[in-house]
């Protein structure tokens, strides 16, 4: 009987080898058989190099996505049978893709260089400790004050234009303790009704915003019920797997109805802008919704899918960087320091940022604007071609993952309460340095504001916070 539950046990950890084995077989009969394969294999180092049971995925969930950008297309033209080069108008649409692919393993070696061993070992104990003793009743009204909160300084934050980055990153604050009710409620198996009205209000207030604000709320959920040893089976797999369902969903409703609802939302001044009452909006979605039939689902999916992809504007670089424009030596990656230095409240007069402008000018093409209420970016895998070419880009990719992987070092392992820590890395991570679309400029003053923040907010306000909202026991009961 022993010698039967280990076989289980040596199936099971074998299992996801064995079926990337048979995806790799199919991918060399299909019709990108050397992208295919590839991308099949670094997914798989993916899930070895950062899936750390025990740790919230943020790290896996950041790379694993952008792999997904980068590597849609293939596997969508498989499905078409077609290959990649026919699936794209870009002329280097194939090239970028192998690019893109070396410049995330670039990022893959330098994060994992740089967060070191799994702290899940020392963490699991106390996070469960900690856990046990919240109170799901507080943390129900401390989720409703802090979206509260959120809000109000949304609004600040676009009076308040010199400190509107700072600002908007305290916010991300909000889903600290979002994250560390989910995981509360899963832990201690109670609280399900008040989460489920946390979830349907996010969801709710993402809806009736320009933004697919939704997607955050969702992403918060699954990484919560993934952060523990257990989370591949019982309640917090199933919640995982809903949550997964929700995401695919709702990303194939937001894509078959957004550009309609945006336009009643900015009124046609095509501003990113909401110029309507909340109960004309709520009827609004109802209508949109309810119009959507199985042609357009189909139309939304196919839609979704070449939204996801982000190889096309690099493509489109490549076309132009380095033939008609030399690369640029590091000027690109020099801006986003340089934004960063120069605080908006310092220097007033510094303009504003238009990640559209940069891609028109490196692609050739002109793209919609922030007048036009969008913007488009390159990426920052991208911009490091065209900072340095096809083989030195791995440099700075390289350096940035290293600093990612000690932003999440740092806030895991600098106080005595391992949660609070892991929803701080779990948020920065995943809003701030998880999409492949992301430009340098935005992202890195993004990423160390909100390092700066959430370090001495978990070093300072940890405890206290955590004090409010444990559960009171009796003195011969441990708390914090």
């Amino acid at each position: 009987m022993a010698g039967l539950q280990l076989s289980k046990k040596k199936l099971r950890s074998n299992l996801p080898l064995f079926v990337a084995s048979i995806f790799m077989v199919l991918g060399l009969l299909s019709a990108n058989p050397a992208l295919t394969v590839i991308s099949i294999i670094f997914l798989v180092l993916l899930v070895k190099m950062f899936w750390r049971p025990g740790e919230p995925p943020v790290l896996f969930y950041m790379m694993g996505y952008q792999w997904l950008q980068a590597s849609i297309l293939i596997f969508y033209g498989n499905i078409e049978g077609l290959p990649l080069q026919e699936m794209d108008s870009s002329q280097y649409v194939v090239e970028a893709t192998w690019l893109s692919l070396l410049g995330l393993l670039a990022v893959a070696c330098g994060l994992r260089q740089a967060v070191g061993k799994s702290y899940a070992a020392i963490s699991d104990p106390v996070v469960a400790s900690h856990a046990s003793q919240l109170s799901v009743r507080r943390l129900f009204f401390a989720c409703l004050i802090a979206i509260g909160l959120s809000g109000a300084m949304g609004v600040i934050a676009y009076v308040v234009r010199g400190l509107s980055q700072p600002i908007l990153i305290a916010s991300w604050l909000h889903w600290v303790i979002v994250y560390i009710f989910a995981y509360t409620v899963l832990s201690q198996r109670r609280g399900y009704a008040a989460l489920g009205l946390i979830f349907a209000l996010e969801i709710v207030i993402g809806f009736l915003g320009f933004f697919s604000e939704f997607k955050v709320i969702l992403m918060i959920f699954l990484l919560a019920a993934l952060a523990a040893p257990s989370a591949l089976r019982g309640v917090r797999f199933r919640v995982a797997l809903g949550i997964s369902a929700c995401i695919l969903i709702l990303g194939v409703v937001w894509t078959g109805i957004k550009q309609e609802y945006r336009d009643f939302l900015n009124q046609g001044t095509q501003q990113q802008v909401v110029l309507v009452p909340i109960d004309e909006r709520i009827d609004k979605l109802i209508e949109l919704i309810g119009d959507l039939d199985s042609d357009k689902i189909a139309a939304s999916t196919e839609t979704l899918i070449r939204r996801m992809t982000y190889v096309h504007f690099f493509g489109e670089a490549m076309h132009v960087v380095p033939q008609r424009i030399p690369y640029e030596d590091g000027k690109l990656w020099g801006e986003s320091i340089k934004n960063f230095l120069m605080p908006r409240i310092l220097y007033p007069d510094k303009p504003m940022i238009d990640d559209s402008i940069r891609t028109s000018y490196y692609t050739g093409r002109h793209v919609a604007e922030a007048d036009d209420g969008t913007s488009i970016s390159l990426g920052y895998v991208a911009e490091s071609y065209i900072d340095f070419g096809p083989v030195w880009m791995v440099a700075p990719l390289f350096i940035w993952g290293y600093f990612i992987g000690r932003v999440y070092r740092s806030l895991v392992r600098s106080s005595r309460y391992p949660l609070f820590g892991y929803a701080c890395a779990t948020v920065l991570i995943s809003i701030g340095a998880s999409v492949l679309e992301q430009s340098n400029v935005k992202m890195v003053g993004g990423m160390v504001l909100g390092f700066v923040l959430f370090y001495f907010i978990q070093k300072i306000f940890a405890q206290k916070i955590l004090r409010l909202l444990t559960v009171r026991r009796n003195p011969a009961e441990p708390h914090y």
